[in-house]
């Protein structure tokens, strides 16, 4: 996996920083156009999981800011940049396409589903890559959490599909 056997730990909190602001701005968004309440209610609980996600990433940073972080910016920054909103996460016209019925709620869920289990993947992936074992730690951790996303998305669903 390109670049995430080169990133510190402090790396990896900082990408993962920017997956959960991304992922925010797209539940928040979906809360806005869900059309049955349990969509929005869960889309509600997913933005509110990925504030809480960042604010814990954001308490690691003290622990991980010794690496040599800066040593490769011009490296590092072009990788981040694939964490935009168009890159992982549906785009505000897909959103705006599936959120125009009740049936819309399960289009909207399977958009998100395949956003939180790419995440996961990626994550997975990189956790066995990490050069080292803060990087490992904090991918694995990253990757769990993706998986716990998906899975309580996949619940939802049902539970829409069921009615």
């Amino acid at each position: 996996m390109p670049g995430t056997d080169y990133f510190s730990g402090f790396e990896v909190i900082r990408a993962a920083m920017e997956v959960e602001k991304n992922g925010h701005r797209f539940y928040a968004a979906m809360v806005e156009k869900a059309y049955t309440g349990l969509a929005k209610e869960m889309f509600a609980m997913l933005a509110q999981d990925e504030v809480a996600h960042l604010r814990t990433l954001e308490n690691l940073v003290p622990k991980y800011q010794d690496g040599a972080f800066w040593d490769n910016e011009d490296e590092f920054l072009p990788y981040l940049q694939q964490f935009d909103d168009k890159s992982i996460f549906p785009s505000t016209e897909q959103v705006e396409k599936a959120l125009v019925s009740e049936a819309g709620d399960i289009r909207a869920l399977d958009l998100a589903i395949k956003a939180e289990e790419k995440f996961a993947a990626y994550f997975h992936k990189a956790a066995a890559h990490a050069r080292t074992d803060d990087g490992k730690k904090a991918f694995s951790w990253l990757a769990a959490e993706e998986d716990r996303h998906a899975a309580i998305l996949k619940q939802r669903k049902a539970q829409i599909v069921g009615k």
